[in-house]
């Protein structure tokens, strides 16, 4: 008999906000398979845990990159560049 795993979204903590990403995952899988999917999308992860009270995983980052169409980061500040 085959358990069902669900898909829980992946949460990014990032300068004390807790950021969406578009990603989820199975709660199944490997921390490590975690940090592979946010490394995808411009992240640079530290620590990944799975939160039960949630049911969400949640990848804590130092800093961020440019992503590609992945978390939505409404918190971000153009620079002097982009204004």
């Amino acid at each position: 008999m085959y358990a069902q795993h669900k898909q829980c979204p992946i949460l990014v903590e990032s300068k004390g906000q807790m950021i969406k990403s578009s990603l989820f995952a199975s709660d199944a899988e490997e921390p490590a398979d975690i940090s592979m999917k946010i490394r995808d999308q411009g992240w640079k992860p530290f620590r990944v845990r799975f939160d039960d009270t949630h049911s969400a995983w949640v990848v804590s980052t130092l800093e961020y990159t440019q992503r590609q169409n992945g978390a939505r980061d409404s918190t971000r500040r153009p620079t002097t560049a982009q204004k």
